[in-house]
């Protein structure tokens, strides 16, 4: 996983976690970062785990896990639809 742990002078953060730091950036009025996938389905992230756990990339318990946090629920597309609009409208 890449993270980010520094960005230019110009740039702003405006999401961040304990676990990585910068979760969410903008640079100027033109550029923005997202760390994670809010693209993703709970049925895509259920897919790639089970394909994870075949290929022994990560372990049964860990797999576990990962399925309860997706039990507490999956990302609100509205909300970063109305972000990622608010953004290319100059709105950020």
């Amino acid at each position: 996983m890449i993270q980010i742990y520094e960005l230019p002078s110009e740039a702003e953060v405006i999401g961040q976690s304990d676990k990585y730091g910068i979760e969410m950036f903008k640079y100027r009025d033109h550029i923005l970062g997202i760390q994670g996938h809010p693209e993703y389905t709970k049925d895509i992230l259920l897919h790639l785990i089970d394909r994870l756990v075949l290929r022994e990339l990560i372990t049964d318990e860990f797999a576990e896990e990962m399925r309860s946090n997706l039990e507490e629920g999956e990302a609100d597309r509205e909300a970063w639809k109305r972000l990622c609009i608010n953004f290319l409208k100059g709105g950020l």
